[in-house]
């Protein structure tokens, strides 16, 4: 079982390269404007990402809505492998993944094929973090169609190689084998050094499956030496740490802990966590064989540490098997069950078919101790179920591997092939009268077929064409629908006009100055209404209005009413593109007539200059609403009191009709803040 996992740990160590190190690293830079500002924005977003995080989505946002179309594809995928590669670092793979899906489309847009099959293999590293593995299969697929299509062998070979680890996880060794050496062979075509070494690297693990340890140390020192020839330091630690773990296979502990102390370096200076979570489980494993145990314990707490630290649940799992491993060692029977079912409920959650096998075994153990018969008996038959289903066959696995090295096989295997033709050949006679009744019955399948295929499209087609006459019937419903929504707009507007004349009319024969005022104020308010309603009637929206459109039009009215001179009082409005329901474009368009109406009539007397200011933002799904003015305010002495004037009133019930939160300042002219719930938004999800 040690045997077993420790060949389990390297798998997953080695393949882990595959899975960090994504395409285009050493892409130059050049001396692109567009490219160096980029740049600048990838950095910002590194230096604040842990000092500033306002800073830093200020500069995600800039990020996100800049254009990189005119880039050179060289720095395009630099760019992007910096922005999603500092946050798969810091575990962040759902955030990657989004912008990633962004450089896609305009990878797509600008028809580069390369940069595609590049973001999708990035793609299937951060799903395969997020234990994905249905999306991460998907987007190695994408990527290996695009590769192929590109003739880029060496590309091809990596992506050989992850799938090769996802069929590993999935315990179909045969197939992982099997894309292992079609890797090498893709590598090897290529001439990638870098590549190459990967492969030495996956064929010093294939020789320790079988257990041939001298040449499994042969491929391991191969891989260091080219590693270091290409300067790849990644690499050639990950070597030297599975050279080390060989040593510790052949029971020489000290000289393979030395080698796992100088890979551990490494790890903990360029903080690859999951790399130095490994490492120190081989650690685990050294201190096991040479029953220190307690350097066990204290290295699988550095190796829990470190997946913690990196959400990597695969690697916390075998930390906690390891944990069992060690308290049944010492004997403390019920620590090792605790670790044991923590283990078991990770690798049953996320799958982890190997792992859940040696749970398996180490809890039929744990309970044989414990006297519990009936656990003891159902863990071990869910070990030995899990074990069959592997279907792992190490003499298979050994043939395939001398296959691969020994050409003289492959002669041998054309040679049964030809033979076995000239078989055929000489049977064939015999078998024609089987070939025909076989013919005929695939024949009558075959016609089967077609005829259900014949009745289904028949009835497919009379449901599409009757779901094509559904549309139409609702489309012209909602048409009229609209234009009869659309009209009675039209007439309340025309309505609100027409009252609006007649107290035009009415105020040519008043001679109280009071009561003119009181009616010309009615006489705006009506017209406020009168703009919403034509302002729906314009944008034939039956739900809602662009709200923005209609404060742009009522203010200079509003100017032009109060004759203001706009030299003296400037109106400044920041104004978003907002939706507001016809529920709160009314009472909300009275509210800014009534307040900007108070702020001309009293804000400025005797040639006073200032200005009226209006904001309209939304946050989320809140609508903030500010009119300010820098006005007289309030004479010396006087308190604010909403019920000595109509107006104040009437914005206090017009708000409480918005359900708003109404703030006012009376100092230093006068302020108002109304915050609300957009019940547009709501209404678009209702109908959703």
């Amino acid at each position: 079982m040690k045997k077993y996992l420790l060949k389990h740990l390297l798998f997953l160590f080695i393949t882990s390269i595959f899975f960090s190190s994504n395409a285009n690293q050493n892409i130059k830079n050049d001396n692109n404007t567009e490219y160096k500002k980029a740049n600048i924005l990838v950095d910002s977003l590194i230096f604040y990402y842990d000092t500033d995080s306002a800073k830093y989505e200020f500069f995600a946002e800039q990020f996100n809505q800049t254009e990189f179309k005119s880039l050179v594809d060289s720095n395009f995928r630099q760019l992007f492998f910096d922005r999603t590669d500092f946050l798969r670092r810091k575990y962040k793979y759902k955030e990657a993944i989004p912008i990633l899906e962004h450089a896609i489309s305009i990878a797509r847009e600008k028809k580069d094929t390369l940069s595609m099959a590049t973001f999708y293999k990035m793609q299937s590293t951060l799903y395969y973090y997020l234990d994905n593995i249905d999306s991460t299969s998907a987007q190695l697929n994408k990527a290996y169609d695009l590769f192929k299509y590109l003739k880029n062998d060496a590309e091809l070979g990596a992506i050989d190689i992850r799938k090769a680890r996802i069929e590993y996880d999935l315990g179909h060794y045969d197939k992982a084998l099997e894309y292992s050496f079609i890797a090498l062979e893709l590598n090897k075509s290529a001439g990638d050094q870098q590549k190459m070494g990967i492969s030495y690297l996956q064929l010093g693990d294939t020789y320790l499956y079988l257990s041939n340890y001298r040449d499994s140390k042969k491929y391991f020192e191969l891989a260091s030496l080219v590693f270091k020839k290409v300067e790849y330091d990644y690499g050639y630690y990950e070597a030297i740490a599975n050279y080390g773990l060989v040593e510790i296979k052949e029971k020489q502990y000290r000289k393979g802990i030395s080698k796992q102390f100088e890979a551990l370096k490494y790890w903990n200076d360029k903080n690859f966590e999951i790399d130095a979570g490994y490492t120190y489980s081989f650690l685990v494993e050294a201190y096991l064989g040479l029953q220190q145990l307690d350097s066990s314990i204290y290295y699988n707490e550095l190796a829990k540490k470190e997946f913690h630290k990196s959400n990597y649940n695969s690697g916390l799992c075998v930390a906690y098997l390891f944990d069992a491993k060690i308290y049944f060692e010492k004997k403390q029977y019920q620590k090792a069950l605790d670790s044991a079912l923590v283990c078991y409920k990770l690798a049953s959650e996320n799958s982890y078919n190997v792992t859940l096998e040696l749970i398996n075994y180490e809890l039929y153990r744990i309970y044989k101790v414990l006297k519990n018969e009936s656990k003891s008996y159902e863990h071990i038959e869910a070990y030995v179920l899990l074990k069959d289903s592997f279907n792992f066959n190490p003499y298979a696995l050994k043939s395939d591997a001398m296959k691969y090295q020994l050409k003289a096989e492959e002669a041998q295997l054309k040679q049964q092939i030809a033979e076995e033709r000239a078989l055929i050949e000489v049977e064939k006679g015999e078998k024609t009268k089987q070939q025909l009744v076989n013919a005929i019955i695939i024949s009558i399948i075959i016609l089967l077929s077609f005829f259900i295929s014949i009745y289904y499209l028949t009835k497919n087609r009379k449901l599409n064409k009757n779901l094509s006459i559904q549309r139409e019937l609702i489309s012209e419903e909602l048409k009229v629908k609209e234009s009869l929504l659309s009209e009675i707009h039209h007439r309340v507007k025309n309505n609100l006009q027409v009252i609006n004349s007649m107290l035009n009319l009415q105020t040519q024969y008043i001679t109280d100055d009071l009561l003119k005022k009181t009616i010309d104020d009615c006489r705006g308010r009506i017209t406020s209404m009168s703009l919403i309603h034509e302002s729906l009637y314009r944008k034939k929206d039956y739900k809602e209005a662009l709200f923005s459109s209609y404060i742009e039009e009522l203010l200079p009215r509003l100017i032009n009413t109060y004759e203001t001179d706009v030299s003296r009082v400037q109106l400044v409005m920041d104004i978003e593109p907002i939706k507001l329901s016809l529920d709160d474009s009314i009472p909300c368009g009275l509210i800014i007539n009534e307040i900007v109406s108070n702020s001309l009539k009293h804000g400025f007397p005797y040639g006073k200059e200032g200005e009226i200011k209006i904001e309209l933002k939304q946050k989320e799904n809140k609508v903030l609403l500010t009119i300010s003015d820098n006005g007289i305010g309030l004479e010396d002495g006087k308190t604010f009191n909403s019920y000595e004037s109509f107006g104040f009133l009437l914005i206090e019930v017009l708000a409480s009709q918005l359900e708003a939160e109404l703030t006012i300042n009376s100092q230093n002219g006068f302020s108002y803040h109304l915050e609300w719930e957009n019940k547009a938004e709501s209404d678009v999800s209702e109908h959703a």
